[in-house]
């Protein structure tokens, strides 16, 4: 008969270190994700259980399924990275009413201008699948 067996395990990093920097930033439950074990698992799940699966014997259309759902996982964190990050209208620092406002650790804020012209142009927006991907994953309409 099979026990009740438990894996677990224990992370400690300092705070001024990257990873110290990634653990504190979880702890403040980003995207409503749940609690700091929470998040790690959803992360490991993500990156990890194609191989662990595989590792475990699974195989045929299972592991392709794992796999399929784990890149589809691993796409759309990197497009919500490329558009959080990368996208050409992102700023460091803007102008808004004549007073610059910063990305400073503890208050970032993006501010951006729509005048009268762009307006149009933003009733012919039609999003990309990466954010359509996104948006389904966390729920967004």
């Amino acid at each position: 008969m099979e026990q009740n067996q438990q894996v677990f395990f224990s992370i400690r990093r300092r705070l001024g270190t990257i990873d110290g920097q990634i653990i504190n930033y979880l702890h403040s439950r980003p995207f409503d994700l749940g609690n700091l074990p929470e998040i790690v698992m959803l992360t490991l799940l993500e990156y990890w259980s194609p191989f662990a699966i595989s590792a475990d014997g699974v195989d045929g259309d299972e592991l392709r399924q794992r796999a399929i759902w784990s890149i589809k996982k691993l796409e759309a964190q990197a497009a919500l990275i490329r558009e959080i990050f990368l996208s050409s209208h992102v700023q460091t620092a803007v102008t808004a009413n004549n007073a610059e406002v910063g990305d400073s650790a503890s208050d970032q804020r993006l501010v951006s201008t729509i005048n009268d012209e762009d307006a149009d142009d933003l009733a012919e927006l039609v999003l990309p699948e990466e954010i359509k991907q996104i948006n389904s994953l966390f729920n967004v309409e």
